[in-house]
């Protein structure tokens, strides 16, 4: 996921000292994505700096690049489904919440030694989920 910042490929060469060259050979080879711009500059996005400082640290650890780009894909791809599976829980919080405004005017009339069974029984699951979210919350 991009912050936006995009470079050109002297730029990206510059901040990952590569050689622009590398660059253009990763590139033909699928390890790195480039979008062209309306007079045909390749403009490279600011994750494409840890792609090529990834692929830099396997190839010192003699792993070839076919191999590289197999572990880039799989990255992706897991990526890619914790975002599918975020969506997926989103959905459900949504249709939690629905329930439990169905439930409030039930609770409202019940005694407060009921309704403190209730919190008891819930907080039980609610915590965790609690310190779970505050990962997603900074």
């Amino acid at each position: 996921m991009s912050l936006g910042i995009e470079y050109r490929i002297g730029e990206l060469a510059e901040i990952a000292q590569v050689s622009k060259r590398t660059i253009d050979y990763y590139t033909k080879l699928g390890l790195l994505e480039a979008k062209r711009s309306e007079s045909n500059y390749r403009y490279y996005s600011s994750e494409a700096i840890a792609t090529l400082r990834f692929i830099e640290q396997c190839k010192k650890m003699r792993i070839s690049l076919d191999e590289i780009k197999n572990l880039l894909q799989n990255n992706y791809n897991q990526k890619s489904c914790v975002f599918e599976q975020i969506q997926v829980i989103s959905n459900q919080i949504v249709e939690l919440e629905a329930k439990l405004a169905q439930l409030v005017p039930v609770i409202a009339d019940m005694s407060e030694c009921e309704k403190d069974a209730l919190v008891h029984t819930l907080s039980h699951h609610t915590s965790p989920l609690y310190q779970t979210l505050k990962y997603f919350v900074k």
